[in-house]
């Protein structure tokens, strides 16, 4: 499992608010990787939340055996990028791609071979000043068959067992025939999003989740394995989404400056 992350920031406000654009880019990227989609893409604009600066949009596609999510956070003037995949991609023109489309002055990117276990390679989480974690679990063996019902199930109560706030109801999608089957599942939460991709001829799963708010991964993960019914024992990696993103985010006072330039002698 190929995993491609990217963290963006100065973006053009407009172009995060464009719900074509999200829809067309989700749309287009995965056809110009040669990575195939398995439904058409979802887009949910998020201007109702509980903290009213971080409005957006969130919006994701699955891919075969992966998925193609996309964050942003138009008053912050940044977005947040994950695209997962089972098969390899050409990371360099990911994320020439997605840059084209939102333009941006600063941005880091991460890619993760998840079909090995290795030590987090990123830097260290700091909660004072990062956006939030996010946590990568390989589950193998699940101990369990899972089908679309009991998938939706999990995820339709996960959110609130773990102390997130979900804005829409799970998707479960189940993909080819016989042994070439898979099964991927997502819900947005007002957090980011929590995805699942399972596959019963391996008897594995690979799940992570994503929030832009800190949580007990003490109680989170243990929690997590005890819903899908996994080893107790399984390692994790988790890393740091948006680096230095409470020094860089844009505030109220930014927003006054732009609108009372032309006050300014």
């Amino acid at each position: 499992m190929y995993h491609y992350m990217l963290d963006s920031y100065n973006c053009f406000k407009t172009r995060l608010e464009d719900t074509a654009l999200i829809f067309e880019i989700l749309e287009r990227i995965p056809f110009e990787m040669g990575i195939k989609t398995t439904m058409p893409p979802f887009v949910l604009p998020y201007f109702n939340g509980v903290i009213p600066e971080d409005c957006g949009i969130s919006a994701f596609i699955f891919l075969e055996g992966g998925h193609f999510t996309i964050h942003t956070f138009s008053y912050r003037e940044c977005y947040f990028v994950d695209f997962v995949s089972p098969k390899p991609f050409d990371k360099e023109e990911l994320s020439k791609l997605i840059t084209r489309a939102f333009p941006t002055d600063m941005y880091n990117n991460y890619y993760l071979d998840r079909r090995e276990h290795t030590e987090s390679i990123f830097k260290e989480i700091d909660e004072e000043n990062d956006f939030g974690p996010h946590v990568f679990l390989e589950i193998n063996p699940i101990n369990k068959k899972l089908d679309m019902d009991y998938l939706f199930n999990i995820f339709d109560n996960m959110p609130k067992e773990i102390g997130m706030t979900p804005i829409m109801r799970p998707y479960i999608v189940k993909n080819g025939e016989g042994d070439n089957v898979t099964y991927s599942s997502l819900t947005m939460i007002a957090e980011s999003h929590i995805s699942l991709h399972y596959f019963p001829k391996e008897n594995k799963g690979y799940f992570d989740i994503f929030s832009c708010r800190f949580f007990d991964k003490a109680f989170v993960l243990p929690k997590i394995i005890e819903i899908l019914d996994g080893d107790k024992n399984l390692d994790y990696t988790i890393i740091s989404r948006g680096s230095k993103y409470h020094k860089l985010k844009k505030s109220k006072e930014n927003k006054i400056d732009y609108s009372h330039q032309w006050l300014i002698k």
